[in-house]
C-alpha cells in the first residue's frame, strides 16, 4: 500500500525545483538600438539645420527692434543681429556658402 487510505491525497514526490530560465546578459541589441537612434537623429537634426539654419534673434525676439528704456516708444536697430531680426543657429552654416550661385539670383 502506497499511501494510507485515511489521507485523500498522495504524497508529494520531493524534485528539485525547475532551473531558472537563462538569461540574456548581453545588452548589444540595446546598445545598437540606441546608437542607431542616436545616429538617425543626428542626419534628421542635420539636415533642419541645413534647411533651417535662422533662429529668432533672443534679445530682440525677431523684431529687429531694440525699444528704449525710459522712451519707450522710441527703437534703435538691435545690437546683436543688426536690426535683420534672425541670426544663425548653432553649428549651422551659412546655407549659401557651397551654393554661391544660388544666392545671385535670389538677391
Amino acid at each position: 500500500m502506497p499511501w494510507p487510505l485515511s489521507c485523500p491525497f498522495p504524497p508529494l514526490a520531493i524534485t528539485p525545483p525547475p532551473a531558472p530560465p537563462a538569461e540574456d546578459t548581453s545588452s548589444a541589441g540595446f546598445w545598437f538600438l540606441t546608437v542607431l537612434f542616436a545616429a538617425l537623429w543626428v542626419i534628421a537634426w542635420r539636415i533642419s539645420q541645413h534647411r533651417h539654419p535662422y533662429k529668432a534673434c533672443p534679445r530682440c525676439s525677431g523684431s529687429g527692434k531694440q525699444y528704449g528704456t525710459w522712451f519707450t516708444k522710441s527703437f534703435r536697430a538691435c545690437d546683436r543681429c543688426g536690426g535683420v531680426g534672425r541670426e544663425y543657429r548653432a553649428f549651422a552654416r551659412a546655407p549659401y556658402k557651397q551654393n554661391e550661385h544660388k544666392r545671385r539670383g535670389r538677391r
